[in-house]
């Protein structure tokens, strides 16, 4: 950064990285603009030079949640994450927004990041009407392969990482019927997004899920900042105002803007993996089931009310009694 004169910074991706830099970033006043969704960044512990145009860890999961609880009608739901900072804070949204609508969590699994056999925690699960899994990486492909060869049926819902686009040409039969809830969505019938998958299938000859959708977005957010700080970068507090000051309304994902701690407030749809509609020479397809607009981290709760609480963890929100 100090010796190429660094005016704004796209990334990092994990939350344990861009904490490590966090407090660099801000002695140095360079916006950073972050796929790294570790919740705390953007409510109780802001930077003023951060800002996140994807989402923070829980927040497609409060919506999810919700979800779960109206629409699917379910009641008794056990949750399997990865236990780290990511998979606390997905669970713990998801939890919060299902018990606020009447559900219940019967029991909260945490497989290590590195799990090569999810056998033991599906053996666990039982007692309930559906499960919620907050997997990232490749780890939701060995997972729902996993729990099908078990021969569970319980309905399958989960967050963008656990059910990305990308993840589509790799899923079988055994993704059929999982809901997922995400900031994009293939499916997306905007000229916007039809652009965005054409170029990325012209240039790198791959269908794009969020990772690719949130940096490209990330561009979008930087490129209007610029334009309207004409172009000025000297004043890095002037620059960070104007890229905060962004309001987008032809993006990949549809509208956004900024909340006042940074934070991205947008569209997030829920969808149902099934057949129907695949494109781009997949087989399956995440087809969108309902959005919701306008979606803030902190879901439906004043902001006081949710910063008072403890940043989402392994033991809280803590389980009750069913």
């Amino acid at each position: 950064m100090e010796a190429d004169g660094i005016d704004v910074i796209l990334g990092p991706l994990a939350a344990f990285e861009l904490l490590a830099i966090t407090d660099y970033i801000r002695e140095q006043k360079t916006p950073l603009l972050s796929l790294a969704a570790a919740d705390d960044v953007t409510q109780r512990h802001p930077n003023p030079y951060f800002l996140r145009a994807s989402a923070t860890s829980s927040q497609a999961m409060h919506v999810l949640g919700h979800y779960a609880a109206t629409e699917l009608k379910l009641k008794r739901v056990v949750t399997i994450s990865e236990d780290f900072a990511f998979g606390y804070e997905q669970m713990g949204g998801f939890q919060a927004a299902f018990q606020k609508d009447g559900g219940c969590i019967v029991n909260k699994l945490w497989p290590p990041l590195v799990t090569p056999d999810y056998t033991p925690y599906v053996a666990q699960i039982a007692d309930c009407d559906g499960v919620c899994q907050g997997f990232a990486g490749s780890n939701p492909l060995r997972f729902m392969k996993q729990y099908a060869s078990a021969g569970l049926k319980y309905p399958v819902v989960t967050g963008w990482t656990g059910g990305d686009d990308a993840l589509l040409k790799s899923f079988g039969d055994e993704a059929i019927g999982m809901v997922s809830c995400s900031p994009y969505s293939l499916d997306i019938e905007t000229e916007s997004n039809k652009r965005f998958i054409d170029g990325m299938l012209k240039n790198f000859d791959v269908v794009p899920g969020f990772y690719a959708g949130g940096l490209y977005i990330g561009c979008q957010v930087v490129d209007a900042g610029l334009k309207a700080a004409g172009g000025d970068t000297g004043d890095k507090d002037k620059l960070v105002a104007a890229l905060r000051g962004v309001n987008l309304t032809d993006t990949p994902r549809g509208p956004l803007k900024f909340d006042h701690l940074g934070n991205v407030i947008g569209t997030f749809y829920v969808r149902r993996c099934g057949t129907e509609g695949a494109k781009y020479g997949l087989k399956l397809w995440n087809k969108t089931i309902h959005s919701y607009d306008n979606v803030n981290q902190f879901w439906t709760w004043p902001e006081q009310e949710f910063l008072a609480h403890p940043v989402y963890s392994r033991d809280y929100p803590p389980l009750a009694k069913c």
